[in-house]
């Protein structure tokens, strides 16, 4: 297989788009690139149209209703946060997906008869990667909703902000609405096409044939390594987590928004978007639990033998034998034993290959940048006496 058949920086409409300019070859560091050239195209004119309008700074004979470029949390959530995030991010998604492509390739997982379906299946994923119709939806669904003559819409409702001179929309806001947010929606859309990409992969496993083995060490079959795999998506959540985190500095700061009232809408984010982005796994759940039980079928009458066996040995080592021959003499009580772990090992596979060391590691960069939120609802002082009173 070639090494970039899962790339999020490579492959499709953009790939081709970047190689035809000669980007591509002009640097081992794309992505940091990248992420400079995105942000300063979404900023940098941002910054020079509000500093002409007398918007950039927050000064104090302005009036507190009014919220200027730097003081808006939201946007500089979203286009110094989020969208750096993403880009950065793209290049070790890719490199952790591929180890896992490779895994299914070359271990065990899937039979040698059955290896050519897999890698049908990969090949037929990465000629939708390469094709050029979806990137091409995405980047109409990213721009035309500005450039088919949307509303500039303001920061919150009914509180004037940079975007609007007067009434009217200004050059700064005509900007945010037709380049800045259509470049952080097509990366994200971009995200979400690998992510229907990778879903396929799972969903079509079955259907090749997978070899489990219930008695693996890693509780699931053999497939823990697809729950690693799959924690690759968590950058969505981060960024997620970034922009509703600026939304809500936003309300918290100009509309008297506590964060306890916040509190629903931030726990439903995290765990809507954990059960989210580790759904596709699912798919794989009926093979496995199917796994499951014909092992536990076998194990049980392979149990209910060596139980007998173990059992006719057991008079060897009454009293009235002493001096004989007695179990201990034999290896049956540690095959015994090392067939029981064995059982249990069987009994408790999990049915996904998901562990909570894998939920927890898409839940908290959904977390994360909401702890922010608890400086501004509390001091600094206020939140270490809280914080000193829950150890003491």
């Amino acid at each position: 297989m070639h090494h970039d058949h899962y790339s999020l920086m490579r492959g499709g409409l953009v790939h081709r788009l970047l190689h035809a300019t000669g980007t591509l070859h002009r640097t081992r560091h794309l992505s940091v690139w990248l992420t400079v050239l995105l942000a300063a195209l979404a900023m940098v004119p941002l910054v020079v149209l509000t500093a002409q309008s007398g918007t950039l700074w927050p000064t104090p004979h302005a009036s507190p209703s009014h919220i200027a470029l730097l003081a808006d949390y939201d946007t500089l959530a979203r286009l110094l946060l989020a969208l750096p995030l993403l880009v950065l991010s793209a290049p070790r998604a890719d490199a952790l997906l591929r180890g896992a492509v490779r895994q299914l390739t070359r271990s065990s997982v899937v039979h040698a008869v059955r290896k050519p379906r897999l890698n049908a299946l990969l090949d037929h994923v990465r000629s939708q990667r390469d094709s050029w119709l979806p990137e091409a939806v995405c980047l109409v669904v990213a721009f035309a909703p500005a450039w088919s003559g949307a509303p500039v819409m303001g920061v919150l409702p009914g509180v004037a902000d940079w975007r609007f001179d007067g009434s009217a929309a200004s050059p700064a806001g005509v900007w945010y609405t037709a380049v800045a947010v259509p470049l952080l929606r097509l990366v994200l859309l971009l995200w979400f096409w690998r992510f229907l990409l990778w879903t396929l992969v799972l969903w079509r496993l079955p259907q090749v044939g997978l070899d489990l083995h219930p008695q693996h060490p890693d509780a699931a079959g053999g497939l823990a390594f697809l729950g690693r795999a799959q924690m690759r998506f968590s950058p969505l959540a981060g960024a997620g987590g970034i922009m509703l985190a600026g939304a809500f500095l936003n309300q918290m700061l100009y509309q008297e928004q506590s964060l306890y009232g916040l509190r629903h809408l931030i726990a439903g984010y995290v765990i809507g978007t954990t059960v989210l982005l580790s759904a596709p796994l699912l798919l794989l759940t009926p093979v496995m639990i199917h796994a499951k039980r014909h092992a536990l079928y076998r194990f049980d009458a392979l149990g209910n033998r060596a139980a007998m066996s173990f059992d006719r040995r057991w008079p060897a080592a009454s009293d009235t034998t002493a001096g004989s021959e007695s179990l201990l003499d034999h290896n049956d009580a540690s095959a015994y034993c090392d067939f029981g772990g064995v059982y249990q090992g069987v009994a408790s596979m999990r049915v996904v290959p998901l562990s909570r060391w894998n939920l927890l590691g898409i839940a908290l960069p959904a977390l994360v940048p909401m702890l922010p939120l608890l400086l501004v609802a509390m001091s600094v002082d206020e939140l270490a006496a809280k914080l000193m009173g829950l150890l003491a």
